[in-house]
């Protein structure tokens, strides 16, 4: 049996060309989906603090703020943090559970309190009053139409811009070229 012959290097110069990245495209997809998680999560965030308990009196006994001021949202694209909180951009790190590889995108919803667990899990002596979780379930199905309609007015854009750039550069050529022929 004769083995297959191997491609020459024509043929991999043109499937080279043929491939060609927009990177600006797949950066505007990420930046699109980064606004919709936000929009998403700000929904859930005020969803959620509509659920908390409200108890300033139990609160200012504590020492601790009111649960439903101390809900945040960060959100990590390409391993970086695109927004966040003060307490998150300061810290410049993720939580210590997240883990995500460069080509993901996270949104993280939280309650900075230090009784929120407590609430949302109860302890042996008291029951759960969950309010996140909750919140997080009744929006989490709504979840679609916040990340396309975001990556759709994203990618409207990109593709705006790369037909501009596109005619741009068709005006330059035309203009070098007469102004070659109207030099020679």
């Amino acid at each position: 049996m004769a083995s297959p012959k191997a491609p020459s290097e024509k043929l991999i110069a043109r499937r080279a060309a043929k491939i060609v990245m927009n990177k600006a495209a797949i950066d505007a997809l990420y930046a699109g989906m980064a606004d919709g998680l936000i929009e998403l999560g700000n929904k859930i965030i005020a969803d959620a603090s509509e659920r908390a308990p409200k108890d300033a009196a139990a609160a200012a006994a504590r020492g601790v703020p009111m649960l439903n001021d101390t809900g945040h949202i960060s959100v990590w694209g390409q391993g970086k943090l695109v927004y966040g909180s003060s307490q998150v951009a300061a810290a410049k790190n993720r939580p210590r559970g997240v883990r995500a590889a460069k080509d993901e995108i996270i949104m993280i919803a939280a309650f900075g309190s230090p009784i929120a667990h407590l609430q949302e899990l109860g302890t042996i002596k008291m029951p759960a009053h969950p309010f996140l979780t909750p919140a997080l379930m009744a929006n989490i199905s709504n979840a679609g139409p916040y990340v396309t309609g975001a990556m759709s007015r994203y990618a409207a854009t990109a593709s705006t811009r790369a037909l501009r750039g596109s005619g741009i550069n068709a005006a330059r050529a035309a203009a070098k070229a007469a102004k070659a022929e109207g030099i020679g």
